[in-house]
């Protein structure tokens, strides 16, 4: 082999690495990146041991939660696939629904015992501040007089 079939051969598989790399950068960028968790934000001015607290009975909800809300799927499912039969019956039906019912009823009375618990631990400014962000979301309250109404 002379220099100059090397040199080219060189040169080709030099190119070839370069072009591997850079599609792979661009693949790489290109991908769609899962959203990253979703973080608590607490405005609330709390403490670092209010904090801690906080942080902790945010955590044993999401928790618990997981559970429940798969429960909730599984049980819309069967529900759907209820609907699905020719030969629906009304009793079953009736009785999947009021499964669904208890279930969300019981993650949202865990809600609320989680929110008590918070409430707990705040001092009653923090906790007066908590109950106004928390209607504010809750009922879709707007700031402004452009946008509010009778509610405001």
């Amino acid at each position: 082999m002379n220099r100059k079939t090397a040199f080219s051969l060189l040169l080709t598989v030099s190119l070839a690495l370069n072009l591997a790399f850079l599609a792979a950068l661009v693949y790489r960028r290109s991908r769609p990146r899962p959203p990253a968790p979703p973080e608590f934000r607490s405005d609330l001015s709390l403490t670092a041991p209010q904090d801690e607290k906080v942080r902790e009975i945010v955590r044993q909800f999401k928790i618990n939660s997981i559970m429940f809300r798969e429960d909730i799927l599984n049980k819309r499912v069967e529900i759907i696939e209820e609907l699905g039969d020719p030969l629906c019956d009304p009793q079953k039906l009736a009785s999947k629904t009021g499964e669904l019912n208890d279930l969300e009823n019981q993650l949202n009375r865990d809600f609320i015992a989680a929110l008590l618990k918070i409430s707990d631990v705040l001092q009653p400014g923090q906790r007066l501040d908590m109950l106004y962000k928390l209607s504010r979301n809750w009922f879709f309250f707007q700031g402004g007089r452009e946008r509010g109404g009778p509610h405001e």
